[in-house]
């Protein structure tokens, strides 16, 4: 999946309508995670058929970004 394409499509996943600082819930932009998610695929191969782990408090938009490129759980 390109880069931009995989922007697109997070970008349709809701986020927080109003963040609760205290429980660290920031919200992490379509952008930052498809370039997060498309770096460890592209350069370190560490998305595609592997387990991937999303262990923040937030909308699950790395989980998201993750299954889209093959993660296999």
């Amino acid at each position: 999946m390109k880069l931009k394409q995989l922007e697109g499509y997070l970008g349709d996943v809701a986020a927080f309508r109003e963040p609760k600082v205290q429980l660290e819930q920031y919200p992490t932009t379509a952008h930052l995670a498809s370039r997060i998610l498309y770096t460890a695929e592209s350069s370190f191969g560490d998305i595609d058929g592997k387990a991937v782990v999303d262990l923040g408090c937030g909308c699950g938009m790395l989980s998201v970004a993750a299954a889209m490129m093959g993660a296999k759980s």
